[in-house]
């Protein structure tokens, strides 16, 4: 396990997949896999991730404003839009307030409802209303039991 997660904090700029984590362990892929989630409850690519999101977000504190968009595609995050995703997640603000609070510049406005990843709810959610479940079920028994034995 301890070398599995030093190749991984070793290289987290190279293009890596579970053989070589395994590789580098001198142990199986499923062996990694079943460490990973037994010690750290994560997956050896998603351990992976979340070192390439630090040293992201280290470089965003740190580095000149202008390499935001290649900052996230040196740490192996070719979607801007799952970086962004994933950096709200992990720090709750988006890189660019990130970038902005370095600068001295105050913090976007709140502009209405927040939801968590994963939890923004459909257009259909918020404009449709119905009632429980338990609401409706009685009203059904007592259709059924109105027309009588034969259900006709």
């Amino acid at each position: 396990m301890r070398r599995a997660i030093a190749f991984i904090e070793q290289h987290p700029d190279a293009d890596i997949s579970v053989a070589d984590i395994a590789a580098a362990a001198n142990v199986s892929i499923r062996a990694v896999q079943f460490a990973f989630r037994r010690h750290l409850d994560t997956t050896p690519m998603d351990y992976l991730r979340t070192v390439r999101l630090d040293r992201a977000h280290h470089d965003l504190l740190t580095t000149n404003p202008s390499l935001g968009d290649t900052i996230a595609a040196r740490w192996g995050f070719h979607h801007h839009s799952r970086f962004a995703a994933r950096y709200r997640h992990a720090y709750g603000v988006t890189p660019r307030h990130t970038l902005g609070t370095r600068l001295g510049e105050p913090p976007p406005a709140h502009t209405g409802f927040r939801f968590s990843a994963g939890q923004s709810p459909s257009r259909r959610a918020l404009t449709s209303w119905r009632p429980p479940k338990s609401a409706t079920v009685p009203a059904r028994r007592r259709r059924r039991s109105a027309k009588g034995a034969t259900g006709r």
